[in-house]
Formats: structure tokens, C-alpha cells, sequence
């Protein structure tokens, strides 16, 4: 039981890494590169926890979940995204999610504090369709253990 409350506080967190409205913002900064904000709430709507072991928290423990990113409480993607313990110790989990909206993806990476309701950065890592090549970083903003703030903040 223990572990599973372990699991789902590490679930909290990464709910928060999928959040958000879709609202574009493009602006200059003083080099003359272009940035874009997306700001979206995520909800999780499936979430499964994936045990190594029956004796309690183990590296390689996953949470597993789905969510829809809502707009001014319109559905504009989805997303999907895997989270594995990668230090006991530090209550660390490597966190992979794909956000997809019309016109395509965005990937993102973080690692996490297991159960910390602590906003985050995490890194966006590539993107397809009208995302191609991006690039920038995740700001999460958790709410509750089901719901999220997210900002791409995407540059070129």
C-alpha cells in the first residue's frame, strides 16, 4: 500500500507535466528570435501504476497515464507520457510525455521529485507537423494529483 501511495504522489507530479491552454503569444527578445507560448490545463483521464515488485518502491517502477489539455475548457489535444523511478534515494523519476494537438506533436523530458507538487522546467525535446524542430522548455505548475498548468515555451 505503502508503494502505491508512493506512486501515485510521483503521478501527481507528472499529471502536471502534460497541462495547459493552447494559447500562441509571439514576441521578439533582443537577438531577433521568435518565441511561442502554449498554456494549456491537462487532466488525467487513464493512469495505470506499473510495480517491479510486490516488496515495496523499486527502480524501474512506471506510471503510466493519459491526458486531455483542455482550453478555456475545450478540448484542444491530448496527451501521453511514462514515468520511471530512476533513484530511491533521491525520489527521482525520468519522465517522457507527447503532447499532441491539431497540427501536431511536441515531446518533452524531465526528471521529477516523486510526489512534490513543486512547479518544474523540463526540456522540449523535438516535434512533428507544425512543431517540426522544436525546441525550448516545459514550465508544469501542478494543481491537484488529477490536474495541471502547463507552458511550452517554444523559441526558434
Amino acid at each position: 500500500m505503502g508503494k502505491r501511495l508512493g506512486i501515485l504522489g510521483a503521478a501527481i507530479a507528472v499529471a502536471a507535466l502534460v497541462a495547459g491552454a493552447v494559447t500562441p503569444a509571439w514576441g521578439s527578445s533582443g537577438n531577433n528570435s521568435q518565441h511561442q507560448a502554449i498554456r494549456v490545463v491537462a487532466i488525467v483521464t487513464e493512469l495505470n501504476l506499473v510495480a517491479v515488485s510486490s516488496k515495496g518502491p523499486s527502480l524501474g517502477d512506471e506510471i503510466v497515464f493519459s491526458e486531455k489539455l483542455l482550453r478555456g475548457g475545450n478540448q484542444v489535444g491530448h496527451a501521453g507520457a511514462v514515468c520511471t523511478t530512476v533513484s530511491l534515494a533521491r525520489r527521482e523519476a525520468q519522465c517522457v510525455a507527447t503532447y499532441s494537438f491539431g497540427g501536431g506533436q511536441i515531446t518533452a523530458q524531465a526528471l521529477i521529485t516523486l510526489g512534490s507538487m513543486a512547479p518544474y522546467a523540463g526540456a522540449i525535446t523535438g516535434g512533428t507537423g507544425k512543431y517540426e524542430g522544436a525546441k525550448g522548455e516545459l514550465h508544469v505548475t501542478p494543481v491537484s494529483g488529477t490536474e495541471g498548468h502547463l507552458t511550452f515555451d517554444l523559441q526558434d
